[in-house]
């Protein structure tokens, strides 16, 4: 089956949330930020292989880009990593996933999906959202069906966002994207029970059981450091 490199992608789920349906606008503004098919060139994804199941589409290899960042003389990788994963994210919060809605993007090439979440803690919100509220995150990817098949792309990685379950995310939002939509600005990182999940995708800082509120704290160090600023 064909490989494909990617920025980001989601899982599909049962409506029970009410997600904001796609519309052409919300769709465009997505692709154009994903970089998806931006040659017009993609084949149709009813044309892809077939998955065992039958399902027919491709694996995609979700790496959020890093923002550059050059720590001063004396600060470690990790703090490096931190830098590039959390600066410049304008929505920086835990939340539990809810519901998704995927839809075709132009010339069927691909699928993009829209999750929303519940904001469960918040670090950095430049928009004002609170805990309590909800935030929706679009990335490549999910699973739907059309013309009678079942369209999947589907994460290398494994299944990103699990319904009910939480995770830390940065998070920026394009001026031209959808007012509601947010993409990922680093990898989401699983937490349950107040600690980190092991997945956590490129992390050296914090390993599996690191606890949340000390992820936290040094999320909010680095964050004050003057290269730092946005």
């Amino acid at each position: 089956m064909k490989k494909m490199l990617a920025f980001l992608w989601i899982a599909v789920a049962p409506c029970a949330f009410a997600v904001t349906p796609w519309d052409q606008s919300s769709v465009r503004a997505a692709e154009k930020y994903l970089r998806v098919n931006p040659n017009g060139t993609a084949p149709d994804i009813h044309q892809a292989d077939l998955f065992p199941d039958g399902a027919r589409g491709f694996y995609v290899e979700n790496l959020p880009p890093l923002r550059s960042y050059v720590p001063q003389a004396g600060k470690s990788a990790a703090d490096q990593m931190l830098g590039q994963t959390f600066c410049g994210a304008s929505l920086i919060v835990l939340a539990k996933a809810l519901d998704s809605v995927s839809a075709l993007t132009s010339g069927n090439a691909s699928i993009l999906t829209r999750t929303e979440f519940e904001i469960e803690d918040v670090l950095r919100s430049r928009s004002g959202l609170q805990a309590g509220q909800r935030v929706s995150v679009v990335r490549l990817g999910g699973e739907l069906k059309d013309q009678g098949m079942t369209l999947r792309v589907a994460d290398e990685r494994g299944e990103p966002y699990l319904q009910g379950k939480s995770y830390f995310m940065a998070l920026t939002r394009p001026g031209d994207a959808a007012g509601i939509d947010y993409f990922l600005h680093g990898d989401p990182v699983p937490v349950r029970a107040g600690r980190i999940e092991p997945g956590s995708g490129r992390w050296e800082k914090f390993l599996t059981g690191e606890k949340y509120a000390n992820m936290k704290q040094e999320i909010l160090r680095v964050s004050r450091d003057k290269q730092c600023a946005d």
